[in-house]
């Protein structure tokens, strides 16, 4: 027999309702219309679609909103040396018992600054570092394509890349694994059963042998994930940090064969044995490189540095306590480097020169065609570069580069103003030894610091997909 739906009698007494009902007057509810439910049940806010409401991390234009509100932020432009530069005062701060842990740091600290005539060769190696895909062979695959602009060399070139790339990432994806796994043991240490599992595991992934055992290594991982799934320290923010493991691990490519399908899939659609031969030793030499490291070999010194400050200053709890806004702010500025939706070349250069710091930031937006006003069809290249000066104050210096002719503008503190506007001749005789020239130069009072947004026009509309309206 089927069971009788059991239903409670109301606390309330029947005439106790409808005395409430009747008393409500005009706030009186109105009959739902069943149609309304959906809108009514959302709480759509004024102006937004249930789709805009709940749906944060996207704007309305297709844009990642945290990388937009970056943008958009004056601080991303100027926090981040400053910041790193905080962190050394703060440790300076710090009670002696900790005096072991900060001497590292401290030293760290003293090797970062570089000399005035070390500057170029530091950017040269950031510029570097901004892609992988650069060297004899990826120029042979660009003019590969120029000549052959058909599809299949397009996805032959496209697929090649792909393979490469994935070769290139494995160790980064395992370690980037590994940490994911410590920061998650770090957070259910509650449990010292996951704790412990969640920490071995991190481990093997670190180990060097992990890429063998991915396969049983992914199973664990997959095992482990259902029991934190179904514990009572499962929340929203693990649930969160899980995905992120999810992806890292979705990344990996086990095919061991890919990238040699790849070439041989190249080495079909080249023309003479030459070609064919040229590819060949430029795919060699390009892997006996990168197994050999020797592109580690020319990495930036600055980067390598900060990179270390970073992780040691973000693991320190004595530091976090003291004052955890700095590490927030110099994590925020870094995701203001070069990505798709900040299409810009970001170099960072802390320099000392006669007892004095500067700590410099530059972005470079190399195809600024649109943004340049007076246009003509030459390649534009616009640059902002944020420097500060230990003792003198914020600077910012914008040029334009159209050709061989640059235009600049200097915004310096107000009470520097005047001086600094009397060195425009001194700057283009610092140039005359070279195939540039200054066409317009002017100083103005630095009154605001701007933010990426207000330099670089155009960089809201760059790269974010295709704009097709039907």
């Amino acid at each position: 027999m089927a069971d009788f739906l059991k239903i409670s009698t109301p606390i309330a007494q029947r005439e106790q309702l409808n005395q409430a009902r009747a008393t409500a007057g005009v706030n009186a509810t109105a009959a739902v219309n069943p149609n309304e439910m959906p809108t009514r049940i959302i709480g759509v806010g004024k102006g937004e679609t249930p789709n805009e409401q709940n749906n944060k991390l996207i704007d309305s234009d297709g844009k990642p909103t945290i990388l937009m509100n970056l943008m958009k932020d004056p601080a991303v432009t100027v926090s981040f040396l400053k910041n790193i530069y905080m962190l050394q005062e703060i440790i300076k701060l710090l009670p002696m018992n900790t005096r072991t842990k900060t001497v590292e740091i401290e030293q760290l600290f003293s090797s970062l600054l570089i000399k005035p005539g070390d500057i170029s060769k530091e950017l040269k190696k950031q510029e570097t570092a901004s892609t992988s895909f650069k060297g004899t062979l990826f120029d042979f695959l660009r003019a590969t394509i120029e000549e052959n602009p058909g599809g299949k060399m397009k996805y032959g070139v496209a697929n090649l890349l792909k393979a490469l790339n994935n070769d290139m990432s494995r160790k980064d994806i395992l370690g980037a694994v590994s940490n994911n796994l410590k920061y998650l043991a770090d957070n259910l240490k509650a449990s010292n059963t996951l704790g412990s599992r969640l920490s071995e595991l991190s481990a093997k992934f670190a180990n060097i042998n992990a890429p063998e055992q991915f396969a049983n290594l992914k199973g664990e991982v997959q095992n482990l994930i259902k029991d934190i799934e179904s514990s009572i320290l499962y929340n929203y923010d693990t649930a969160k940090l899980i995905s992120i493991i999810n992806y890292n691990l979705s990344r990996y490519n086990t095919n061991s064969d890919y990238l040699m399908e790849a070439v041989r899939n190249m080495l079909t659609l080249l023309d003479g044995t030459e070609t064919k031969n040229t590819f060949l030793a430029q795919v060699h030499n390009f892997i006996n490189n990168l197994q050999s490291g020797r592109f580690a070999e020319n990495d930036s010194e600055v980067m390598k540095v900060l990179s270390t400050i970073i992780e040691k200053c973000a693991s320190d709890d004595d530091i976090i306590k003291v004052n955890p806004e700095s590490v927030d702010k110099i994590i925020h500025s870094l995701l203001s480097s070069p990505c798709n939706y900040t299409p810009l070349l970001h170099f960072i250069i802390p320099v000392e020169y006669m007892d004095m710091k500067s700590f410099a930031e530059v972005w470079i937006n190399p195809n600024a065609e649109d943004e340049n006003q007076k246009g003509g069809g030459e390649k534009n290249i616009h640059m902002l570069i944020v420097f500060d000066i230990e003792g003198i104050g914020q600077f910012e210096t914008e040029l334009f580069v159209k050709g061989k002719k640059i235009d600049l503008t200097l915004f310096c503190p107000k009470r520097y103003a005047f001086q600094f506007s009397q060195i425009a001749p001194q700057l283009r005789q610092c140039i005359s030894f070279s195939e540039y020239s200054f066409n317009e130069i002017k100083f103005e009072e630095m009154k605001e610091t701007r933010s990426l947004i207000q330099v670089f026009k155009s960089l809201p509309y760059k790269r974010t997909g295709v704009d097709v309206r039907i």
